[in-house]
């Protein structure tokens, strides 16, 4: 019986051109949105692998020098991105792509692709996910209202409640109509074009199917919420104009206005330091070099530490033992202040995706974003990486220097390509869903909380038709 009355309201929902075609649209814009991203991320990490070989061949083809030269001479870390990036780009067009890794400093990354933004991504209609969460609202709001305030207001509805035994079955093949047309022209087909072309860039494994499996289920369910939304909201209205500015207006509030307010909220309670104040902290604790006080006092440490009474007496290289220690001296006060930095951008991330209890809208744009592998966790996971990468080859090349003491007026140490090739290439291993999952976690329960309640909305007004 329900499944006979689900898909006599499918039939009916179809036959109202102007609902079916705005979401036949909004249905299209999202596969030709993904497209659009797909490409661009396709092409970008092919570009990115090309200038990466490049990259290593140039380092091991640097030629004989002085190692701790080499470590400055260095070499380009690229970010590849995430193919489920193309769900819901989140952060990444406005973080860089790539880093250069050279001794003394941890250098900010470089390459924005909002700087090469099309029209339609300048547009901001570039992304899959933004289309869902900002406009499926109104997609689905209008087809709530064209099943339920516009049949109560022909009289049809009357009439079905009247002759039917069960009124609440009425109200509830509505709701599975339009979650069904919803899930079908929205998701899923955007969800198998991800899978499929994970699986044609060789990037489909176990946690890109999870992560895309459970993309797809939190996007269903926030369909789901609309639905309830918009039915609960058509039949409560006491007229099909009051059902219509109803649901316009909550739109409004839960998709434009209250994520914007939460935003400011959490900028004006956790606010960041400025980029240049970060810079200069690392400047004033880190200086690339020594004055010629600071370089007496830690010549004089580095004979005790020795137990060397003059530099000619000492079984390391006093340059490269100064080197060393310069560089793991920088590294405390990178961690501490740009670490320092990361962690507070990451607490802004979590209070606002504890925002989603103002609205689901809010909710959903933590958490698509962290399912996708596009989010600030992401991204600090590649810088962290590359500053491990970028330590381990400086503190290599040093280590090669200490190793050969010419603590006289001899010419420098110089090495080749057999101590090059033992730094090894560089490959980012993002973090896998389970190790990022905890600054989306409120925005999850937020999303269930919202889903309970409109449900529980939705059977209490069914509860209460009458023919």
């Amino acid at each position: 019986m329900s499944a006979s009355l689900t898909r006599f309201e499918w039939t009916l929902l179809r036959r109202d051109r102007r609902a079916w075609w705005a979401l036949l649209c909004l249905g299209a814009l999202v596969l030709i949105a993904f497209a659009v991203d797909l490409s661009a991320i396709a092409g970008a990490n092919a570009a990115k692998a090309e200038v990466a070989h490049a990259e290593r061949a140039r380092w091991l083809g640097q030629g004989e020098k002085d190692p701790h030269s080499a470590a400055h001479y260095s070499i380009f870390a690229f970010k590849p991105t995430p193919v489920l990036a193309a769900l819901d780009l989140g952060v990444e067009p406005f973080v860089g792509q790539t880093v250069w890794l050279e001794a003394h400093v941890q250098n900010d990354m470089l390459y924005r692709p909002q700087g090469d933004a099309s029209a339609l991504q300048r547009a901001g209609l570039t992304s899959p996910a933004g289309l869902l969460i900002g406009f499926a609202p109104l997609v689905a709001f209008l087809l709530a209202f064209t099943a339920v305030a516009m049949d109560r207001e022909r009289g049809t509805l009357r009439l079905a409640l009247g002759a039917a035994l069960r009124p609440r079955a009425i109200v509830a093949s509505k709701a599975l109509a339009i979650w069904f047309a919803l899930v079908a022209i929205l998701v899923a087909p955007v969800t198998l074009a991800a899978a499929i072309a994970s699986a044609a860039l060789d990037a489909f494994d176990g946690d890109v199917a999870a992560r895309l499996l459970l993309w797809a289920g939190a996007m269903s369910l926030y369909l789901a919420l609309l639905t309830a939304v918009g039915v609960t909201v058509s039949m409560l209205a006491g007229s099909v104009r009051g059902a219509l500015a109803l649901l316009f207006g909550l739109w409004i509030v839960f998709g434009l206005a209250l994520p914007r307010w939460a935003n400011s909220a959490v900028e004006r309670v956790q606010p960041l330091p400025s980029s240049q104040a970060v810079k200069q902290q690392l400047i004033d604790e880190a200086p690339s070099f020594w004055t010629a006080e600071d370089a007496k006092k830690h010549q004089a440490a580095l004979l005790a530490k020795y137990g060397a009474s003059s530099k000619q007496d000492l079984s390391v290289d006093l340059r490269g033992a100064e080197l060393d220690l310069s560089e793991r001296h920088s590294h405390e006060v990178f961690d501490r202040v740009l670490g320092g930095f990361y962690d507070k951008v990451e607490a802004q991330d979590r209070a606002y995706a504890a925002m989603g209890w103002l609205s689901p809208m809010a909710a959903m744009q933590s958490l698509s974003p962290l399912l996708a592998g596009s989010d600030f966790v992401h991204h600090r996971s590649f810088i962290d990486g590359a500053e491990r990468y970028r330590r381990a080859l400086v503190n290599r090349m040093n280590q090669d220097v200490m190793a050969h003491p010419l603590n006289g007026e001899q010419a420098r140490h110089t090495a080749g390509e057999s101590l090059w090739a033992q730094i090894p290439e560089f490959r980012h291993q993002p973090p896998r869903l389970g190790a990022a999952w905890g600054n989306a976690a409120a925005a999850l329960f937020a999303l269930l909380g919202w889903s309970v309640l409109a449900l529980a909305g939705l059977l209490w007004t069914a509860r209460r038709m009458k023919p």
